[in-house]
């Protein structure tokens, strides 16, 4: 009896010490993500990849973000680390951040980053591929596939929905200017080109962009916009006050067109958003699109 006794509880002790191992080794394959076996320790480099981390639940990671990074509300609450174009490296190794996402053409900070032995991550938010892509991204590098195929999903399906409740057949002239001289008459305008989410948009919507073929920010006179006598140009707009928005535009002489002021900053900031950025743009075009 006492030799089955004492089997019994080495029996048991060892069972117990592998089941703790069992337990140990799951929570670790399973937990939170790591970067050399130690907790993520998140910066965010631009307000667009702040508002990704947001969107799929990274934030809790968050430790680090620029200036201008003030979506969400608390977004505003993280440390600051300077802008984009200008990072304190020094609050950075403070904060003992050891992973940061960034921006593919984020080139020189990329090389500092990783200098001082920090695991960078690259997302782009150029075109609505891009933004797509990025949720891939974020997923494989976070182990949260679940997460953002599903935020992935979502905007691939307000995408089709838009395309599939189009009922305007005939294909119209757009403008998107992303940028003017504002408080006067508008004399030139920084335009959608090609290769950007406003030009992605006006295909969605069936409507031409007469500028697709060139740089995806290009800078035009307004005797350009006059050649083509758009039927619409979205304006957005930055000034102050919107009043004066469409007095830029009065003694211009354009010929039946439809300028539409959209002023929220939202809609200037490519990224998570662009749901809610293509329905904007969507339901302003559908209140002038019988005129």
């Amino acid at each position: 009896m006492k030799y089955i006794k004492e089997n019994f509880i080495i029996f048991l002790t060892i069972f117990l010490f592998a089941s703790i191992l069992t337990a140990v080794f799951f929570i670790y394959y399973n937990s939170d993500y790591k970067t050399d076996n130690k907790t993520i320790r998140l910066a965010s480099l631009s307000p667009s990849i702040t508002e990704y981390i947001y969107d799929v639940g990274l934030d809790k990671y968050l430790k680090a973000n620029t200036t201008y990074c003030n979506y969400p509300e608390q977004a505003k609450n993280i440390a600051k680390i300077g802008t984009f174009s200008d990072i304190n490296y020094e609050q950075v190794a403070k904060l003992n951040i050891n992973t940061a996402i960034i921006h593919s053409y984020m080139e020189k900070q990329k090389i500092m980053l990783e200098k001082m032995g920090i695991k960078v991550i690259e997302i782009n938010n150029n075109t609505i591929d891009d933004i797509l892509a990025a949720y891939d991204i974020l997923g494989r590098e976070f182990n949260i596939k679940n997460i953002t195929d599903k935020r992935k999903n979502e905007i691939i399906l307000k995408i089709n929905n838009i395309k599939n409740n189009l009922k305007i057949k005939n294909k119209k002239t757009a403008i998107v200017s992303i940028f003017r001289n504002y408080g006067k008459q508008a004399s030139s305008a920084t335009v959608a080109g090609g290769n950007n989410i406003y030009n992605d948009i006006l295909n969605i919507l069936n409507l031409k962009n007469p500028y697709e073929n060139m740089m995806p920010y290009t800078e035009v006179s307004i005797e350009s916009i006059l050649s083509f006598q758009p039927a619409i140009i979205f304006d957005l707009y930055h000034g102050r006050d919107i009043t004066y928005a469409n007095k830029d535009w009065e003694n211009i002489p354009l010929k039946n067109t439809n300028i539409i002021v959209l002023n929220e900053t939202y809609l200037s900031l490519p990224g998570p958003r662009i749901d809610k950025i293509l329905e904007k743009f969507a339901s302003e075009y559908y209140k002038v699109a019988n005129d």
